[in-house]
């Protein structure tokens, strides 16, 4: 087991010290994917290290896209297995399910490093006040994970974040955090979006199921880097405003 955790440790130390991996490394790996097996996946040292890819504040994008094309990431994590390649069947989306998860993973790295500060002060504002970081990182994740399983998949991957958050490490409350995420994680893109901002009781039906200016600041960010990651024309100053109108609007409440 030992050594079979060299096979995540490889990319966790190549983020850590922003160097490439040998295309030969990641044939080897590739080939060496039967190491990772029911033990490995329930190993809290390698489930420390996965966690530590998807929240560092290196590049988590390049790691888990490496995770990803090497074969790791859907063995380590079986039900992000199902999604690898899965096709979204809709005019706005432009890339398969894996795809849209890391590359939104990689635009809450950009908010949380400033990178849309002008474009959306609010957003990295309130990225830069959340206290449960780690949490938001593992709700995008999982926001998605449950597609194609044959029902909601806000509320499959709500569930599924209630057994696979506490295999990662996360406490009880962070699980719960989680679990909320996921199953709102549509919420305000649909008060912003098909609800009438004339009807007082839009925001008032919006503040009752976030309930904390915490909840609110962690599902702004995570609707806004899950919208910018579903393809270039997606993010409009139409959609932005109406997001901003939202979330002060619920602040303020």
């Amino acid at each position: 087991l030992i050594n079979s955790i060299k096979l995540l440790r490889i990319f966790s130390e190549a983020q850590d010290l922003e160097l490439d991996i040998h295309p030969h490394a990641l044939r080897l790996i590739n080939r060496d994917l039967h190491l990772i097996n029911n033990d490995f996946q329930k190993n809290a040292a390698a489930n420390e290290i996965f966690l530590r890819i998807l929240t560092s504040k290196k590049a988590p994008e390049t790691a888990l896209r490496r995770l990803n094309e090497a074969g790791v990431f859907g063995t380590f994590i079986p039900d992000f297995g199902r999604i690898v390649a899965q096709m979204e069947f809709s005019m706005y989306h432009s890339y398969t399910v894996d795809e849209h998860t890391i590359r939104a993973i990689g635009i809450l790295s950009r908010i949380e490093g400033g990178f849309y500060a002008d474009d959306m002060p609010n957003v990295t504002k309130a990225m830069r006040d959340l206290t449960s970081r780690r949490a938001l990182y593992v709700a995008l994740f999982l926001h998605d994970i449950a597609k194609g399983q044959g029902g909601e998949h806000s509320e499959l991957g709500a569930d599924l974040a209630l057994r696979l958050c506490p295999r990662l490490g996360l406490s009880t409350e962070e699980t719960e955090t989680e679990a909320w995420l996921v199953r709102e994680h549509l919420t305000m893109s649909d008060i912003a979006f098909k609800r009438d901002f004339d009807d007082p009781k839009t925001i008032k039906d919006f503040v009752s199921i976030v309930k904390s200016t915490e909840r609110l600041k962690l599902l702004t960010v995570l609707t806004c880097a899950d919208i910018r990651a579903v393809g270039p024309k997606t993010w409009t100053n139409w959609k932005s405003g109406l997001l901003r109108w939202v979330y002060l609007k619920a602040l303020e409440y």
